[in-house]
């Protein structure tokens, strides 16, 4: 056999032995999830009916339940709903900065 054959029968090989292997793993996995289950050999079909649920839960309203700004549920957008931010005031202009003195300034008594 040539070298290039060798190599296809080498990796045939190799996805075969993959392919088996993957498919052990599927039948392992799918045969677990039945052992697993407690009541699989008696065939009693659970534990009976679940408990009833609960009253609700009653109490005095949370501190911080407050109702909330916008309801969000309409078709309008948020930005409409909300009230524009205030604007900022105008600034003062400060003092003017006093003028620099030139060093090359006339310095006669």
């Amino acid at each position: 056999m040539s070298s290039d054959t060798e190599l296809v029968a080498l990796f045939a090989m190799l996805h075969l032995l993959a392919l088996a292997a993957g498919g052990a793993l599927l039948l392992l996995a799918l045969h677990a999830g039945d052992r697993n289950d407690p009541h699989h050999e008696r065939g009693s079909g659970g534990n009976g009916p679940p408990d009833p649920p609960r009253g609700p839960i009653t109490g005095p309203p949370l501190p911080v339940a407050a109702p909330a700004r916008v309801r969000l549920r309409g078709p309008a957008r948020l930005a409409d709903l909300l009230p524009p931010p205030p604007r900022r005031g105008t600034r003062e202009p400060g003092p003017a900065p006093p003028k620099p003195v030139s060093p090359l300034a006339d310095t006669r008594p």
